[in-house]
């Protein structure tokens, strides 16, 4: 079992390492934090241990329940009182057994024996989520999404008792807070085999009752373009990103390739969000021509639209929020640059507009078109999208990166100074057509951007 250093906690017998802590220890994974429960006051044991560790407190929580949080550069401390008059107690109310394990710091002895009354280190070694009753999942019903992402992080099943608790009680996330919620998903969504944990939440109902915008998507037929209904396209496209994003070798060799051109990692959580929400407005958006054929107008900026009204009820930061909205509503711009570059019309303005619109998105973008892709299961286009994909890329690297680090031609200044004009929208808007025909290679001096912005201003 791993040792991890606790000389900067006082040695009481009504201190004790408890749930995450004590899981990680007995599995040798050094602990990113520590979770200490104490039968005394949790406000003084935090003071004596920030002290000890020059750490900053931070009080979290409802009165009565508060846990002071001691945060150091190298780890956070959370320090909680009992819930209960006893350690086991306090266990006995937890959500599953792998957390309902603590070590009593009576002493500073290595063999410490560990408090386990649910036996949690057998499920632990059998790699099993067994709850400790469904009332303990009822009581904090976000324990019913945790399961699913504790699971997924540790590549564990949960028992079927625990399933069918979770089915049961699944309606009551929502009475969980947004930013709880939240919290889960994105740390489910940044494991690398969350898709598999995905397929057992909607099996028990969880999905679609933190989702319910997906239930709508289930039997919405789609057009010859896609080989599933609009809720497995969305699973299926979600299953793709994901090997794409943490197992690219397991992919066929035209999509290793793509590997050097992943977004960062840190991304790899929110650009699986924006696949799952990506087509929740096809429903409203469905129409059937004269000819049978269904089509799905503007359904990119309804989805985009409701995903914004679910990242406020989630409490999404202002930077989640945007790139959301940025990759779902512009998410069938590649393809219809696709689409030209079959036609022999995609003309170098277009493309690099393309690029300036995206900037540092442009990657994340592109991934997210080709999981699209691949999750409609018809590969008659999928290797003519590669190819123009790895031309794009060719372009992006080779071309625009560099271009876009020289400095503009032109500037605010400029366009007072020269043209005598006051500081207005169509400022950005003229500084913007002079960087696209910069981009282009239509022009390369000041004079003719001068040329430019006049022409702009006063045209034939």
């Amino acid at each position: 079992m791993l040792q991890i250093n606790t000389n900067f906690i006082p040695s009481s017998s009504i201190i004790f390492i408890v749930g995450g802590t004590v899981r990680d220890i007995i599995m040798g994974t050094p602990p990113k934090d520590v979770d200490i429960v104490t039968l005394g006051d949790p406000k003084k044991l935090a003071e004596d241990i920030a002290a000890n560790i020059r750490g900053r407190i931070i009080e979290l929580g409802k009165p009565g329940m508060k846990v002071f949080r001691i945060v150091t550069r190298e780890q956070t401390v959370d320090i909680a009182p009992a819930n209960g008059k006893s350690i086991e107690e306090d266990l006995n109310k937890r959500d599953f057994t792998i957390n309902a394990m603590a070590i009593s710091l009576d002493n500073k002895n290595d063999s410490r024996k560990i408090i386990d009354p649910h036996n949690g280190i057998d499920d632990l070694n059998n790699k099993i989520i067994r709850m400790i009753s469904s009332g303990n999942l009822r009581t904090d019903p976000i324990r019913l999404l945790r399961a699913y992402r504790i699971a997924s992080l540790l590549n564990f099943t949960i028992d079927r008792k625990t399933s069918r608790a979770i089915k049961s009680a699944s309606s009551l996330i929502y009475t969980s807070a947004g930013e709880r919620i939240k919290d889960e998903l994105l740390k489910l969504f940044n494991t690398p085999r969350s898709h598999h944990y995905l397929l057992m939440m909607n099996d028990t109902g969880l999905l679609t009752a933190v989702f319910p915008e997906l239930s709508p998507l289930k039997g919405c037929s789609q057009n010859s373009y896609h080989q599933y209904d609009a809720f497995d396209h969305t699973l299926k496209a979600y299953g793709f990103l994901e090997k794409l994003l943490h197992r690219p070798d397991s992919l066929t060799p035209e999509i290793v390739n793509l590997k050097t051109f992943l977004p960062a990692a840190k991304q790899y959580a929110m650009l699986k969000y924006t696949i799952l929400l990506h087509d929740i407005g096809k429903p409203s958006a469905r129409t059937i021509d004269p000819k049978g054929q269904i089509h799905f107008y503007s359904h990119e900026k309804m989805s985009a639209d409701m995903a914004l009204k679910i990242n406020r009820r989630l409490r999404l930061s202002n930077q989640e929020q945007n790139y959301m909205d940025f990759i779902v509503r512009n998410h069938l711009r590649p393809l219809s640059l696709f689409t030209a570059y079959k036609q022999n019309r995609l003309s170098k303005r277009t493309i690099s507009r393309f690029f300036l619109k995206c900037e540092q998105m442009t990657k994340d973008l592109l991934i997210h078109t080709v999981a699209d892709l691949y999750g409609k299961g018809i590969n008659e286009n999928t290797r003519a999208f590669i190819e123009f994909l790895n031309h794009m890329i060719k372009l992006y690297i080779d071309s625009f990166l560099p271009k876009k680090s020289n400095p503009p031609l032109i500037n605010g200044d400029d366009l007072i100074n020269e043209f005598g004009l006051k500081p207005s929208p169509l400022f950005s808007k003229i500084l913007q057509h002079v960087e696209e025909e910069r981009i282009s290679d239509n022009i390369a001096t000041r004079n003719e951007a001068f040329i430019l912005v006049k022409n702009f201003l006063n045209p034939a």
